[in-house]
């Protein structure tokens, strides 16, 4: 694959996650961790496997907040993300 080829593709998975994270509230700094982690974790897993449901992802980075926060309760769109 060709370097504009890999921009066109890393321009379009930026696209697609910004997208997604309007489902996810922004808020306090765990909600805010959610977002980081699931915008980081949503671009590599796209990288490699474009076809991976955003639900995947989703419950990815909830679990890694709360490796931080134990009670962590995500505020997202369950039916965007149809959880």
């Amino acid at each position: 694959m060709d370097r504009e080829q890999l921009k066109v593709n890393r321009s379009e998975r930026n696209r697609k996650v910004a997208e997604e994270l309007k489902y996810i509230s922004q808020g306090s700094v765990y909600q805010n961790m959610l977002r980081a982690s699931y915008h980081n974790m949503r671009r590599r897993e796209l990288s490699g496997t474009p076809a991976l449901p955003a639900k995947d992802s989703l419950l990815r980075a909830i679990e890694s907040v709360r490796k931080h926060n134990p009670g962590f309760q995500p505020a997202y769109d369950k039916e965007f993300f149809q959880t």
